[in-house]
C-alpha cells in the first residue's frame, strides 16, 4: 500500500491497520520527510501500536520511539496544535519508564507542552485528561520524592486530587464513553471511600467495549474495585 494523503492515513487509526499506515508513514520519513503532520501522526501511530502489545518491553521501545517523533514534529512547528498536542501526551507516557528524578523532570516539561496545547484549545479532551493526570501524578508523590523534587528543583511541583478530579470530570462532559478517564475517576472515589460514585464509574466503564490490552487491564480493575464495594 502507498501513501496517497494524510486522509487515507488517518482511516487507520483505531483499525488493524495501524502497522501498514505507521510504515508508509515511516517511508516518507526515511525518504527525508520531517513536515510537523508527519511527525505527530508517527507519534500517534506509536502510541496506538504500544496500547495493543502486551510485551512491556515492546511498549516501551514504541513510547520513546513515539516520544522522539513528536518531540522533532514539535520543533518542526511549534504552532501546529496537534504536533504540540502529541509532544505533550509522548512525554507524559514516557514517565511511565523513567525514575523519580527523571519523570519529575520530563513531568515538567509535560506540564509545558500541555499549557501551551491548552491554550491553544481549553476544551480539548484529551488535554483535560492529561492535565488531571499530571495533577494525580504530583499529588501522588510519595514523601522522599517530594523531598527528592525539593533538592533538585526551586519550586517543586504541587498538585490536589480534587485538581485531577475536576478535570477529570470536564474531560468525561467532553467525551463520556472513555475507559481511560472512567478509571480514574473511580480510582480517585475509591481512594475517598465514595462507594456510590466508585459503582457509578465503573459501571459505566463497564458497559464499554475494550479495544486495545490497557482498556482490558482497565475492565479489569474496574471489576476488582466494584467487587469491594
Amino acid at each position: 500500500m502507498s501513501f496517497q494523503s494524510f486522509d487515507d492515513v488517518d482511516k487507520m487509526f483505531g483499525t488493524d491497520n495501524l502497522r501498514p499506515g505507521y510504515d508508509m508513514l515511516r517511508k516518507r520519513y526515511d525518504a527525508g520527510d520531517k513536515s510537523s503532520e508527519l511527525l505527530w501522526r508517527l507519534a500517534k501511530f506509536c502510541h496506538e501500536l504500544a496500547a495493543h502489545t502486551t510485551d512491556k518491553g515492546k511498549k516501551k521501545e514504541l513510547i520513546f520511539e513515539g516520544k522522539g517523533y513528536a518531540l522533532e514534529g514539535y520543533h518542526a512547528n511549534e504552532n501546529d496544535f496537534l504536533a504540540v498536542k502529541w509532544a505533550a501526551i509522548m512525554t507524559g507516557s514516557s514517565t511511565d519508564y523513567l525514575g523519580t528524578k527523571e519523570r519529575i523532570e520530563e513531568g515538567a516539561k509535560f506540564k509545558e507542552f500541555l499549557d501551551k496545547a491548552l491554550a491553544m484549545n481549553a476544551k480539548e479532551y484529551t488535554l483535560l485528561h492529561m492535565r488531571a493526570r499530571y495533577s494525580y501524578s504530583v499529588a501522588s508523590l510519595s514523601w522522599f520524592e517530594r523531598k527528592i523534587a525539593a533538592v533538585f528543583f526551586a519550586t517543586p511541583p504541587t498538585a490536589t486530587m480534587e485538581e485531577a478530579l475536576e478535570d477529570f470530570l470536564a474531560a468525561d462532559k467532553e467525551k463520556p464513553d472513555w475507559i481511560e478517564n472512567l478509571i480514574y475517576i473511580a480510582r480517585i472515589y475509591y481512594a475517598n471511600n465514595d462507594k456510590e460514585n466508585v459503582r457509578k464509574y465503573c459501571n459505566r466503564l463497564l458497559a464499554l467495549k475494550p479495544t486495545d490490552e490497557d482498556e482490558r487491564d482497565r475492565v479489569q480493575e474496574a471489576k476488582k474495585m466494584l467487587s469491594k464495594c
